[in-house]
């Protein structure tokens, strides 16, 4: 893992990160967001059992739990020798950690930002990220004060897992959770799950039909899929809660393999980062091969006209030198004036504009073959729909004339990017991955719970600070 890390540094470093600031691409993952460890995302309904969740994780109470909305911004949770906590501005300012990204969404936002620092075992290999619970109050961005949708797209991308949460009382029903699925979470669904939490509450099969059917109606209006993602249906044990009269067993297996999905999650980092690079060197060469073939024909165009009012206007003082009218050459030359005023700003100007409106037209013409013979060709098409309103804007901002064509070197070796280097990186870990499989030994906090517990069992703390105090393992 550590030399597939490497490799992916390096194919930003030599090749990616140059040809995105020639064409004014956005740029690629920052050194921070490189080295990051892996991350989970929380995100769910107040009262959905988030911060309990996070809680029974760590074995301590990190986060405050109640009934109420307790929590009003993201909560950073990573690894610390002593408990400590950061406030947003020190966050956002710091370029060891990845969190740079978030300052142009306003101090709004930094201000409800905050990072602890807990010495608990599993933070030495996952950052957990606890986020507000989601309301119907706040439909728009002006009713938290900045954009939530835009901020949970940002860690979305990022994150390695995104763990939604539902509760029993609102199964999927609030506003502000639908929005968030239409925007900030479509196109990830590869690493997101879904939780049904709190069926301990349910004392029939009848009431958990109910609200499990509510879950899915609603889920089916916004994950655009025929078939619905696994819905992991389970609890947190809380000492003196009444048992429900549901067996409990099923529900306790579906918890134990949520935790052990989390614990996967430094494997999906590596895998996400390799789709990462994966899908940023494909836009990268849409953006890059349309805009610099617009830019190569409103040259040519700008030659065809100044060579012909070259060739006439040449040809028009010959025949006044041969003819003896020499009087006509101040008005050839200020015809030539005027010619290259006319080609300068009104003919090259509706040319680079009609040029900018064909970019569709460019696309097909340039990936004929591909879109042709090719299985994936309707993933193209997403690619270049998703690409074409960045790359328009970039080309009248900036104007074609400054863009020179994509080199056929930089093309090549980014074909070989993307259809040899990087698969081969993916197989390189699955190999290591496979080989490498052999069963965990289970963890306390993994068995299922009995009851009657007189406390919920938990990951435990780790002990100890100094040179015996575990580091955490990272892949850079």
């Amino acid at each position: 893992m550590e030399k597939i890390a490497v490799q992916i540094r390096g194919f930003y470093d030599d090749l990616l990160d140059p040809l995105a600031k020639e064409f004014f691409f956005r740029r690629p993952p920052t050194l921070g967001e490189l080295r990051r460890p892996p991350q989970v995302l929380l995100l769910g309904n107040h009262s959905s059992g988030k911060s309990t969740f996070v809680n029974y994780l760590l074995g301590d109470d990190v986060q405050n739990t109640g009934v109420a909305p307790t929590d009003d911004g993201f909560t950073i949770i990573t690894h610390g020798a002593t408990a400590t906590e950061r406030d947003g501005a020190a966050v956002v300012s710091n370029p060891d950690l990845p969190y740079e990204g978030l300052r142009p969404f306003g101090s709004q936002l930094v201000s409800h930002v905050r990072l602890k620092l807990r010495p608990a075992e599993l933070l030495q290999t996952v950052t957990l990220i606890d986020s507000p619970g989601m309301i119907d109050a706040a439909k728009d961005e002006t009713g938290r004060g900045y954009d939530f949708p835009g901020v949970v797209r940002w860690f979305a991308e990022r994150a390695d897992l995104v763990l939604v949460f539902f509760d029993p009382d609102k199964p999927g029903t609030t506003g502000e959770t639908l929005q968030v699925f239409r925007e900030s979470l479509s196109g990830i669904d590869h690493k997101m799950l879904i939780v049904l939490n709190k069926v301990d509450q349910f004392q029939s099969l009848h009431d958990f039909a109910r609200a499990y059917g509510a879950l899915c109606w609603n889920l089916g209006k916004v994950i655009p899929r025929k078939d619905l993602p696994m819905i992991y249906n389970t609890f947190v044990p809380v000492a003196d809660k009444p048992k429900s009269r549901l067996p409990m067993e099923d529900f306790e297996k579906a918890r134990n393999d949520l935790i052990g999905e989390l614990r996967r999650a430094p494997t999906r980092r590596m895998d996400n980062q390799i789709t990462q690079i994966q899908a940023y060197a494909e836009r990268l060469r849409l953006h890059a091969m349309v805009i610099g073939e617009a830019a190569n024909r409103l040259r040519s165009v700008r030659a065809r006209w100044v060579g012909l009012s070259i060739l006439l206007l040449g040809g028009l003082s010959a025949a006044a030198f041969a003819t003896g009218m020499v009087v006509a050459l101040p008005g050839i030359a200020l015809a030539a004036v005027l010619a290259f005023v006319v080609i300068g700003y009104v003919t090259l100007p509706r040319t680079k504009r009609r040029l900018i409106a064909r970019f569709d037209q460019i696309f097909e013409e340039l990936h004929d073959r591909e879109l042709l013979l090719l299985d994936r060709a309707e993933d193209l098409r997403m690619i270049w729909e998703e690409v074409s309103p960045r790359a328009r804007e970039i080309a009248e901002k900036r104007g074609l004339q400054s863009f020179e064509k994509m080199r056929w070197d930089d093309r090549e070796r980014l074909e070989e990017l993307t259809g040899r280097l990087i698969p081969q990186l993916r197989s390189e870990l699955y190999n290591a991955m496979r080989d490498n499989e052999a069963p965990a030994p289970a963890l306390e906090q993994d068995r299922p719970a009995m009851f009657p517990a007189p406390e919920p069992r938990r990951p435990r703390l780790v002990e100890g600070v100094g040179s015996e105090t575990p580091r955490r393992k990272t892949f850079f």
